[in-house]
Parts: structure tokens; C-alpha cells; sequence
């Protein structure tokens, strides 16, 4: 089986129809790969993330890249990361970061009304790139106080070069670059990957120092004079909670890891809702229908081009296009915990090994990972009945009893994971893509080429590409004109 091919495909539907919902596979070192659709058994495994943590070559890896960050912090640490960044997440803090959204939305649709003026027949744009420069700004405004000013300059700012050439998925990841990757890796031999990573590191690492040193001495300054703090940034927002905490306090976290999180932010914060409003975008151009429908809510809202969080609350379809987006698009196709000790995970349906005998429980051994499907369990027929592939927004008019118990920090869906290590910034995404969806849906619309086959690839998320021009990279083009209002 290739765990790469099933991350950029439907495989594991397909496995899942001729091995049954639980079955394992050979990996590394005598150990096993777990897969379950069962739900009882992936709340478990999700549920306790002492006994199954993520894992650790993974954590390191990804600590490598960003520090020791959310996304790469060992159980304990993450833990302690959560308490001191949960208040920052909180309804109140996102609603104060929606402007923000919202003048970063109407600058993208701007520029792109700009292209297609004059152009009733519509203009052919890369809707990817833009979405990743509008959630660029918007992460560097409202995460850490920094301009990037990627819609106006395009990819001039070097933080922006530096972390766009180490999460580049354009190029294949063969099995010959993963075995060159472990062997090199293994013996500690540099190759020209390795080098330009660690120069692009190392900028990063360096204008982050300088962002969090410089937040850290207006903080201190505005306590010495007694005023309020005007920083209303995520990085802000954490230095402050940290400082409160003090340095000797268990809770409090390292300058390193403060460091991290700048990266974190990037990471978690632009590339998912960038290619999940993409995916919105061309869900919209194969269902007419919706998108017209959808359209005509936002033009009858009344709410202007700034609304609030709550106003985008407040509109019933605009909610569900987003929930069913997510739904069938969600940004990470599976997650894989690895269990640090040996575990019995119970599941909800019994299920029968290669000869033929009955489990109600799955044993697994230390060091076993097990891979929990997102994208297959959002579009499970026996959860969501037999148009689970569909891309059906009215679905959330009525859904089927299965479909309330399903594990999830957000809305019945596993898109942002569930339990201590699920995703803190579900609600940051949910706003900002909302508020990209009203401003560019309100005066555009948006079709796409018959000709054109787009596929999906997976790196850090899954992103479009044109099936046919593989070389061209990650995109996304729609057609796009102007909307005509009476």
C-alpha cells in the first residue's frame, strides 16, 4: 500500500471497501500502520493523545522547520502552549481581527475587478496565488503585527520568499528523494536540499527574533508609562499573557518557543484557508446554481462591504457552503497518532481479521501508528448517507443522526481534528474564510474552463493543480467577470 498515493487520491475508500473498516499494514522496523473508519476507535485514539501523541519523527521534523512551536511541541510542552495561546483564540479576540478580514478580502477583490474590467466574457485568473497573498497579509497583520504586503508588491518581502521555499510542494516527493531523505538524514550528511532549508531557516529565525524582541520592549514600555496596550496581534496578545505568567512560572513558555509560534502561525494560518477558499471557489463554478443562490443572499444582506463577525453569522447560506466545503475539501486528508505504549482501543463495530475471527477491540504494540482518515470519514456514506460525495450545502438542513456524534472541535466534521491536540485556530479560519467568500462572491463570478481537469496534491495541505500541466505547479484558474447587478 503507498500512504503517499492515498493522501492525494480516493484509495482509501477503495481499501476500506475490500478490507473492511479496521485493517493494518507492515511498516518500519516490525511495527504497523493501523487504519479505521471506526468512530468509537478514532475518538479514542484522538481523545487521548498521552497514549497516542503525535509522532515523534514527525514532531521532529516539523520542529526542525518551525521551532518548537504549536504544531511541533512534545505533549507536555503543547499542553502548556495551549494554555497560555487559548485566550488569544477566543470568539472576543477573533471578532476584534475581522476588519482585518474583511480590508484584506476587498483588496484582492479589487485588484482582481481591476483585471477584468472591460472583459465581459471574463479574464482567466490564478485564484490560488492570489487567495495565498490576501492570507498572507491578513496572517502577518492580525498573527504578529507584520506587513507583508503581498497583494500590493507580490513575493518581494523576504520572510515571504523564506518560508514559500520551505513549504514548496511543487516539486514530486519520489520515492528516490524519500529514501535520499532518510539515508542522508540518517548519517547526518548534508545534501543541496538540506542547505538551502537551513539558509531559508535561518531568515526566518531571524526577522522573527527581531518582531518578537521588538513587540516585547513596546510591551515593557507601555507598562512603565501605565498605558493600555494598543497591540491587538496573536504574537502580541501571547507575549503579553506570558509576561503576566512570569518567567519562573511552569505555565510560562521559553523565548524559543514564543520564536516558534511566528512560524506556527504561517504554517496553520495561510496555506489552509488560502486552498480551502480555493476549493470553495471551484466548488462554486461546478454547482451554478449554489453559487448563484449563495450570491444572492450577500447581496441582500444589507451588511455593506465591512461586515462583522457576527453579521457573517448571521447568514444562513454563506454557513453552510462552508461547512460543506470543509466537508468535502477539508485542507489535511488524514492525521496519524503513534501509540508510546501498548494500548486497547475499543471500537464500535466488531470487525473480522484475515482469518475470518471476530474483534470487538483493537490491540495495538508500542511505536504503531495509527492513521485516522479526515477526508474519508467527511465523506463516509454510512455517516453521510449515499450522496456523501456530493457537494450538497442543503445537507445541513437535516442531517443524519450518525453525523452529531462524529468527533470534531468544529461543526460535526474531523476537518480541524478533535481533542488536546485538535486545531486552536478553527474559528480565526472559519471568519476569515467567510469574510474572503462575501467580499469576492458579492461582484464576482466565477467559472471554470470544460477543458480544464484539476486534481488535488497533497504536501503540508492539499492544494489544486491543473492535471494536465503537472510542471506548471499549484493552481487554480477560473474564469472570472464582473456580476452584473440590476
Amino acid at each position: 500500500m503507498s500512504f503517499i498515493k492515498a493522501q492525494n487520491s480516493n484509495l482509501w475508500e477503495e481499501w476500506v471497501e475490500k478490507y473492511g473498516k479496521t485493517f493494518r499494514y507492515h511498516s518500519w522496523f516490525g511495527c504497523y500502520h493501523l487504519g479505521t473508519m471506526d468512530m468509537r476507535a478514532i475518538n479514542y485514539v484522538l481523545s487521548n493523545s498521552t497514549i497516542f501523541p503525535k509522532s515523534e519523527r514527525n514532531r521532529r521534523a516539523l520542529a526542525r522547520v518551525l521551532g518548537p512551536g504549536l504544531l511541533s511541541a512534545e505533549l507536555h510542552a503543547h499542553k502548556r502552549q495551549i494554555i497560555t495561546q487559548n485566550p488569544s483564540f477566543g470568539p472576543a479576540q477573533i471578532r476584534g481581527l475581522a476588519p482585518t478580514f474583511c480590508e484584506k478580502s476587498n483588496q484582492l477583490r479589487d485588484i482582481w475587478l481591476d483585471l477584468i474590467s472591460g472583459n465581459p466574457e471574463g479574464v482567466t485568473i490564478d485564484v490560488l496565488q492570489g487567495l495565498g497573498r490576501a492570507t498572507l497579509d491578513i496572517i502577518g497583520t492580525t498573527g504578529f503585527g507584520y506587513e507583508f504586503n503581498s497583494l500590493q508588491d507580490g513575493d518581494e518581502d523576504e520572510l515571504a520568499q523564506a518560508f514559500a521555499k520551505i513549504f514548496d510542494s511543487d516539486e514530486e516527493l519520489t520515492k528516490f528523494k524519500i529514501l535520499k531523505s532518510v539515508i542522508c538524514g540518517a548519517l547526518g550528511i548534508p545534501t543541496e536540499e538540506s542547505r538551502r532549508l537551513e539558509n531559508n531557516i535561518a531568515v526566518t529565525k531571524r526577522i522573527g527574533k527581531r518582531i518578537v524582541d521588538d513587540k516585547k520592549m513596546l510591551l515593557i514600555q507601555e507598562e512603565k508609562e501605565g498605558a493600555a496596550s494598543s497591540a491587538r496581534d496573536l504574537l502580541s496578545l501571547l507575549i503579553k499573557s506570558n509576561m503576566a505568567q512570569g518567567t519562573m512560572s511552569d505555565q510560562s513558555m521559553s523565548d524559543e518557543e514564543v520564536l516558534g509560534q511566528i512560524s506556527t502561525f504561517l504554517a496553520a494560518g495561510h496555506e489552509t484557508t488560502s486552498t480551502s477558499t480555493a476549493w470553495a471557489l471551484y466548488a462554486l463554478t461546478l454547482h451554478p446554481t449554489v453559487q448563484t443562490k449563495l450570491r444572492q443572499e450577500l447581496l441582500t444582506s444589507g451588511l455593506g462591504d465591512s461586515p462583522s463577525m457576527a453579521d457573517l453569522e448571521k447568514l444562513p447560506y454563506l454557513d453552510k457552503v462552508v461547512h460543506e466545503v470543509l466537508r468535502v475539501h477539508p485542507a489535511a486528508p488524514m492525521v496519524a497518532r503513534q501509540a508510546v505504549q501498548d494500548a486497547v482501543i475499543p471500537v464500535g463495530e466488531s470487525y473480522k481479521d484475515v482469518h475470518g475471527i471476530s474483534h470487538n477491540e483493537i490491540r495495538v504494540q508500542k511505536w504503531d501508528t495509527v492513521m485516522v482518515p479526515i477526508k474519508a470519514m467527511n465523506r463516509s456514506k454510512d455517516v453521510w448517507g449515499d450522496d456523501a460525495l456530493d457537494f450538497r450545502p442543503e445537507r445541513w438542513d437535516d442531517l443524519p443522526p450518525l453525523v452529531k456524534e462524529m468527533p470534531g472541535v468544529w461543526g460535526h466534521l474531523m476537518t480541524f481534528v478533535h481533542g488536546n491536540q485538535s486545531c486552536i485556530g478553527f474559528r480565526f479560519a472559519v471568519v476569515e474564510m467567510k469574510a474572503l467568500l462575501y467580499s469576492l462572491l458579492r461582484s464576482i463570478e466565477f467559472a471554470i474552463d470544460p477543458e480544464i481537469e484539476i486534481e488535488g496534491k497533497t504536501g503540508i495541505v492539499t492544494r489544486p493543480c491543473v492535471k494536465s500541466q503537472p510542471k506548471q505547479g499549484n493552481q487554480m484558474p477560473l474564469i472570472c467577470k464582473p456580476v452584473t447587478r440590476a
